[in-house]
């Protein structure tokens, strides 16, 4: 009998979303990263809301905490790059919403 892991890495191949999968990953991982990074009050004010490219989009409440988290971003792509390796995701693009 082959491990779950290894029976969904095969089908998840097979129906062709493997990256997909992978870069939701990215998504999930996200509030972690944030706690992590920024402390959780800052880290709730924001969601990450998809991947485009290799870019994952995270909507916060205003410009201001937008600037301060493109000051960390490298610390942010660090974690991230931690908690969701098979992400592919290579930066952080952050919208004011």
């Amino acid at each position: 009998m082959r491990p779950l892991a290894e029976v969904l890495r095969g089908t998840l191949e097979a129906l062709g979303i493997t990256r997909d999968v992978a870069r939701a990953g990215a998504v999930q991982a996200w509030p972690s990263v944030a706690r992590a990074c920024i402390g959780a009050e800052d880290a709730a004010r924001t969601r990450a809301l998809r991947v485009d490219g290799d870019t994952l989009i995270v909507a916060v409440p205003s410009p201001v905490l937008a600037q301060e988290l493109r000051l960390r971003s490298e610390d942010l792509r660090a974690e991230l790059f931690r908690l969701a390796p098979e992400s592919s995701v290579r930066a952080v693009r952050f919208v004011p919403r």
